[in-house]
């Protein structure tokens, strides 16, 4: 995994529950709420997805880690 995404990921674990900004690659921008946490695995081994969920005006949005420029509070 690369320093940015790691970066990213560590940056949603933190955010996780509160309203925030994210801007996309292709330059847009949705807030909403974040839901994103590590997994615990098999032998207590911890994995970050590599996806988050948003949740926008109620509509739950998949967003690919890779595809974020920023995330923010909101």
């Amino acid at each position: 995994m690369n320093d940015y995404v790691h970066a990213v990921k560590s940056r949603a674990v933190e955010l996780h529950g509160t309203t925030v900004s994210v801007e996309l690659s292709g330059g847009k921008t949705l807030v909403g709420t974040l839901a994103y946490a590590v997994v615990t695995g098999a032998g207590g081994l911890q994995r970050y997805p590599d996806v988050l969920t948003l949740t926008v005006s109620t509509k739950a949005q998949t967003i690919r880690i890779d595809r974020i420029d920023a995330i923010g509070q909101g």
